[in-house]
């Protein structure tokens, strides 16, 4: 590389450390006036440690997760067959209900049997004593208090009575007796299922209020693990950020100390200009900066196809927006994202680029992801879905097919 170029470019990554006062992750004294000293290797291990802390609480929340919905898949079948139960109970009740009304039918005709068996028995002593002129009529009989039977044995006709009222007193006895046992063994049975319904009820109240406890828990659950794994992704990225700004800090300092060897050693002012390319054409340097420190504050928010903020992003809408605060409109679609504006050599980045990935790096129309450059081979993207906006190596997703600098 010319010297000349070399200068430029270490005048770029100056350019990049006095810019990056504007990115708040390493911002560790929670005043914004002052001007964050490059992150520490002890600030960067603490913040290792935190998000392996944080990846241990999730691992034991995922597990009381899994527990608990594993006793609610559990409790849930049991519901089920209780429901079943409870529904066949419930039938055996109607059923019984059912039954005990054809029996109370059943008892009203066997009243009414005896009804008219007592009505057969005294028109029979009212004919006995007709046919023997004792008395002026059957009232007399029907008036008698011990009723046809002692009518009959005041009259001396037990014996008529014997042999031709037996079948008449024996089925007045009978449907008296049957109608009996029927309405008891149908009480009896209704008794038995409405009981057997009301403990059913109760008990399927107690399964459905364990169900509902248990979903309760269960989605309680779900959300600390939610929010424990935001806090885990928001950790990460911040580590991401305070390793990239060390990495920044460390190589613009390297830079600047090249840029003054060069600038002692006289190339710095009659060397070449910086081609075309690389600062007159596309976007500026400010552009370039304030797309890329936008793109940083965006760290944490998840991947969702189609969006573009302000609360998730898919990678060519988080980069439009990012270049849409530069004050630069891009499309929403890589595809047309690799033809606004010129296309930068991967040796020659400068912050704010977009860089593009390809299934065939021969063919830009296979083009299918992009990522914004933040400085030291890194990039800020919106990976992949469940995923979450983050900062990767340029390399991170294979070799880029190509990089642009947005039209200004």
């Amino acid at each position: 590389m010319r010297p000349g170029l070399r200068l430029v470019i270490a005048l770029g990554l100056l350019g990049l450390l006095s810019v990056s006062i504007a990115l708040p992750p390493w911002r560790l004294d929670g005043n914004p006036t002052h001007s964050p000293s490059p992150p520490s290797t002890a600030q960067i291990n603490a913040a290792e440690n935190r998000v392996r802390q944080q990846e241990a609480a999730l691992g034991t929340q995922q597990g009381r997760l899994s527990a608990a919905a594993t006793q609610l898949a559990s409790l849930q079948a049991q519901a089920e067959v209780l429901t079943e139960r409870y529904d066949q109970v419930l039938v055996d009740e109607q059923r019984a209900q059912a039954a005990y009304k054809v029996t109370e039918a059943s008892l009203k005709d066997a009243q009414q049997a005896e009804t008219a068996s007592q009505r057969s028995l005294a028109a029979l002593a009212a004919q006995e004593f007709e046919s023997g002129g004792g008395f002026d009529s059957m009232t007399a009989m029907l008036g008698d208090s011990s009723g046809p039977q002692g009518y009959l044995n005041e009259v001396g006709l037990g014996q008529v009575l014997a042999q031709r009222g037996t079948d008449t007193l024996a089925a007045s006895q009978a449907n008296d007796v049957v109608a009996a046992v029927f309405r008891k063994q149908a009480h009896d049975l209704l008794v038995a299922e409405q009981a057997d319904l009301r403990a059913a009820s109760r008990l399927k109240l107690a399964i459905e209020a364990a169900v509902a406890r248990q979903l309760a828990f269960v989605q309680a659950s779900r959300v600390q693990r939610n929010k424990l794994a935001g806090e885990l992704a928001s950790t990460r990225a911040h580590v991401a950020a305070l390793q990239a700004a060390r990495q920044a800090a460390l190589a613009a300092a390297a830079a600047a100390a090249a840029a003054r060897a060069s600038a002692a050693a006289g190339t710095g002012a009659g060397g070449p200009q910086a081609p075309a390319w690389a600062w007159s054409s596309g976007a500026t340097v400010t552009q370039g900066d304030i797309a890329a420190n936008w793109a940083l504050s965006q760290l944490g928010k998840p991947y969702q196809w189609g969006a573009a903020g302000p609360d998730s992003y898919d990678c060519s809408g988080l980069t439009m927006e990012a270049w849409a605060h530069a004050g630069v409109q891009l499309l929403h679609y890589t595809g047309y994202q690799w033809e606004e504006g010129p296309h930068v050599p991967l040796d020659d980045l400068q912050r704010g680029d977009l860089l593009f990935y390809a299934t065939d790096n021969s063919d830009p129309a296979t083009i299918h992801h992009v990522g914004i450059y933040i400085g030291d081979g890194m990039m800020v993207v919106a990976p992949y879905t469940v995923s979450f906006v983050r900062i990767d190596s340029i390399y991170a997703v294979g070799y880029p097919i190509g990089a642009v600098r947005p039209a200004g």
